[in-house]
This record gives structure tokens, C-alpha cells and sequence, in this order.
């Protein structure tokens, strides 16, 4: 990882939490947009009731944000502890927790993952109906 001048890391260090904190004032109060995909093809993307889980999460409503989209719920904290990782090599300078990363198999294993899973919440029979992030509005 190349060393960022002290100036970008002291400018990321500070732009990334109060982009994150108007992010969320602005999901909080205007909320999520609809999904194009359901919208346009009736069919639910793995990407749908996701806006609905991150704002139950963001409420610590975690049962309900595992209704709305089980799989986005599930991956959240290996996604945070990826982007934190990123966030600190940058200020840090240097890259930290080596160990985690994302192999070509992980990642392959990932998509496999999004696919099977968009698959299966759109069987309209039990138990995959669970998945619809409709069932539970």
C-alpha cells in the first residue's frame, strides 16, 4: 500500500465520519428510495428491504431488519470490519489487519451466495416466502 501524503489522511480521517453522519441524518429522515428492480420486474433483488433493515438496525430493531432483508443483516458486520480496515490502513499509513481480505474464492463464494439467495426469495412457497421482505409489512 503506498503512504497517502499526512494532509489526504488527516482530510479522509475527517471527511469519512461526517459523510457518514450526514448519511444517516439524510436516510433517517427522507428514508430509502424504492427498487428499481421490483419496481420495473416484480421480482426482489437481493438488494430489497434492505433500505427498511438498515433503518431498523440504525432503531436497534434487529429482529425486524432480519425480516426485511436477512442477507444484507447478516453480512453487515463483515462488511464493517472490511471498511474499518480500509479506513485505518489509510490514516495508519500502512496496512493493518492484514489477515482479513477477501480471497478470489471468498469472493466467489460471495456471489454464489447473492444468487442463491436471490433465487430462493422469490419461490412463493414455504419456507422461502420468509425471505420476501414483503411478508413481514
Amino acid at each position: 500500500m503506498k503512504k497517502l501524503p499526512a494532509a489526504v489522511r488527516i482530510a479522509v480521517g475527517i471527511a469519512v465520519p461526517v459523510l457518514l453522519f450526514s448519511g444517516i441524518f439524510v436516510f433517517i429522515k427522507y428514508g430509502s428510495p424504492p427498487c428499481f428492480i421490483h419496481a420495473m420486474t416484480g421480482i426482489y433483488c437481493p438488494g430489497c428491504g434492505a433500505g427498511r433493515a438498515l433503518r431498523a438496525l440504525i432503531e436497534l430493531r434487529i429482529g425486524d431488519a432480519l425480516q426485511y432483508n436477512l442477507l444484507f443483516t447478516l453480512s453487515i458486520p463483515l462488511a464493517l470490519l472490511y471498511l474499518v480496515k480500509g479506513y485505518v490502513s489509510v490514516i495508519a499509513g500502512r496496512e493493518v489487519m492484514k489477515r482479513v481480505r477477501i480471497t478470489d474464492r471468498g469472493a466467489w463464494i460471495c456471489c454464489g451466495v447473492i444468487i442463491a439467495f436471490l433465487i430462493l426469495r422469490n419461490i412463493p412457497v414455504k419456507p422461502f416466502s420468509y425471505l420476501s421482505p414483503e411478508v413481514f409489512l
